[in-house]
């Protein structure tokens, strides 16, 4: 089990979070109760976070961003695409 230090921060309180657990600032954790233990849920920022990497994703395809796969075999071939 890891440990978060408590910190102040102006006339609050806070913590930071591991890089691994891949939040960004702005994101809104939620948290339940059970009993004593606070249980963070991070599963509704990990799916808007996948939402807006297929956003960009499909953004680039309609600019036509893309690469045919004789094209990558071209462009990357040197470093083992398509081999």
């Amino acid at each position: 089990m890891g440990e978060l230090k408590i910190r102040k921060i102006g006339n609050s309180v806070g913590a930071i979070f591991p890089k691994e657990w891949g939040l960004e600032a702005g994101d809104v954790l939620e948290y339940t109760k059970d009993g004593d233990n606070y249980v963070l849920n991070t599963q509704n920022i990990a799916r808007e976070h996948d939402r807006q990497l297929i956003e960009e994703s499909f953004a680039e395809f309609e600019t036509g961003k893309t690469l045919t796969e004789e094209q990558m075999k071209k462009e990357f071939g040197k470093y083992g695409w398509g081999e």
